[in-house]
């Protein structure tokens, strides 16, 4: 899917409502906790904003036992294990913390740890912080790491799971990392250096970020659901960025956390509870769960591509208009059941210029803003 740009377009006060956030006490990871999930192919997480849909129906597994768990040594330092890879975590003032990573070959021990998120975290809320880290590769190199981590939560809507099932609460947050790297052999300073508190100040973190002829970068989108501990959906990716604006990606990948596979949730007290009381919600507003995708723009020659997941089967209408008003296109699409339905606009015969997109489901109106370029 190519990159899908945020429209500027009409709130539904039904999906606003529904929204949720993240919570300590409601995803916190636990000591204890065994989390097995599905490795899958890599998909485009798709675009920011509002009553987003995420159509996760069609996954192609590469390993369907990918186990991640959670054990702790005392009461504060939490520890995840990954693909052989040791993460070690606290949480402080409800700020989720990384100390440090350890594997067969590295390890990390930050001076300064890295911000992963601060709870509550809702729709708009964002972190930002500089960190530093001191370790080895092997027995060989002295490593300092040093750069930025910011999450957002960017995103919210509904995804449709391969079992076909809709998940209709969902929060999505970005977490991306900044990496200034260096290397040098192992000398016998290291161990001072290693139980020091020596930190780099902020200035020369932003001086080495802005200098820096490369950095690494790496790239994190979670989808997490009312009522779940952990996200439903994860997808990961990791480039180099040259300061001559070259990228090179070498690594992408995605994992699907099944539902039914949580284990940890019949112990998960707090969880079940929020679960029940969505079961017993009333739906107010009939249009609660209209979510969409309206991609690419701006549109050069190839279609426009209009998505939609309907909660109420509905005759659709769509006019597209020029700014002073005057239509471009008109067309009936037909009446649509409840779920999916997608169509293509041909708008490569337009004028370079700003359009208003009118979408009706009946009586109900959904516009935006498309750029022809």
């Amino acid at each position: 899917m190519k990159k899908i740009i945020v429209l500027l377009l009409l709130s539904i006060p039904g999906m606003l409502s529904a929204q949720h956030s993240l919570q300590s006490d409601l995803n916190m990871f636990r000591a204890d906790d065994v989390i097995i999930k599905q490795q899958v192919s890599y998909k485009d997480p798709g675009r920011i904003g509002e009553n987003v849909l995420w159509d996760f129906s069609q996954l192609e597994v590469i390993d369907d036992e990918y186990e991640l768990l959670y054990y702790t040594y005392n009461d504060t330092i939490i520890t995840g294990r990954e693909h052989l890879t040791k993460y070690h975590y606290t949480l402080q003032n409800d700020s989720l913390l990384l100390w440090g990573l350890d594997d067969q070959t590295t390890h990390i021990k930050n001076k300064q740890a890295e911000l992963l998120l601060k709870f509550p975290l809702a729709y708009g809320d964002s972190t930002k912080e500089h960190y530093y880290g001191h370790g080895k590769y092997g027995n060989r190199l002295e490593l300092d790491v040093m750069g930025t981590v910011e999450t957002a939560a960017d995103s919210y809507g509904m995804m449709i799971l391969p079992n076909k099932d809709t998940l209709k609460h969902v929060l999505r947050t970005r977490t991306i990392k900044y990496i200034a790297e260096d290397t040098r052999p192992i000398t016998p300073d290291y161990q001072y250096k290693e139980n020091s508190d020596f930190c780099p100040d902020v200035d020369s973190i932003k001086t080495r970020l802005a200098n820096d002829t490369v950095l690494f970068v790496s790239e994190t989108f979670r989808w997490y659901e009312k009522g779940y501990r952990y996200p439903i959906f994860e997808t990961v990716r990791s480039w180099e960025q040259h300061r001559d604006t070259w990228e090179y990606e070498f690594f992408n990948t995605a994992f699907f956390y099944p539902p039914q596979e949580h284990y940890y949730l019949v112990e998960d007290e707090e969880n079940l509870a929020v679960l029940d009381s969505l079961e017993n919600d009333v739906v107010i507003d009939p249009w609660e769960g209209l979510t969409y995708n309206i991609f690419p723009n701006p549109v050069t020659t190839a279609p426009l591509e209009v998505e939609l997941y309907l909660p109420l089967p509905a005759t659709i209408h769509i006019q597209l208009r020029s700014t002073m008003g005057t239509i471009v296109l008109n067309a009936d699409k037909g009446y649509h059941p409840i779920g999916i339905c997608g169509f293509q606009l041909e708008t490569y015969n337009l004028p370079v210029g700003n359009y208003i997109l009118d979408i009706w489901l009946d009586d109900h109106l959904i516009n935006g803003v498309i750029m022809k370029r």
